[in-house]
């Protein structure tokens, strides 16, 4: 649903950071957003880039989310500066109406994972958990 409440013309929508190292789709008959980090990924990109997204589709506080950054690399030093600009600007954007919010982060290896863990308590309101395989964030999810 839009936030007007009503359908939406698409069942999907999709959309990419410029740069490429970011790319996004609203599965709005799932209501799911899978956002894809690939290569080197930098502060600027995480901090303009993410919140863009909510911007753009601003319905995605309703949808559980999915980032999958089985393809992201080291290249572009991202670190705790664009990940905390990300997580002020959610709960600027949410105000508290992500209550149990389920948020799937896929992953290549155990390096990330915490990471990914500590950035998880910049979000009391979501439920995170981490994945190694797509298909099993999809299931937690209730995607498949």
């Amino acid at each position: 649903m839009s936030p007007e409440g009503t359908a939406h013309p698409a069942s999907v929508a999709t959309g990419e950071v410029p740069g490429g190292r970011i790319s996004w789709e609203v599965d709005y008959r799932r209501l799911v957003l899978i956002i894809r980090l690939c290569g080197g990924v930098t502060d600027d990109d995480l901090s303009n880039g993410v919140p863009e997204i909510w911007h753009r589709h601003p319905e995605v506080l309703d949808c559980a989310t999915l980032v999958d950054a089985r393809e992201l690399t080291g290249e572009g030093k991202y670190g705790w500066r664009g990940l905390r600009d990300v997580s002020s600007a959610w709960k600027r954007f949410a105000m508290g109406r992500d209550a149990g919010t389920r948020v799937a982060i896929v992953l290549r290896d155990t390096l990330l994972t915490k990471l990914a863990r500590a950035v998880s308590f910049d979000y009391p309101g979501s439920v995170f958990r981490i994945f190694f395989s797509v298909e099993d964030a999809e299931d937690w999810l209730g995607m498949r």
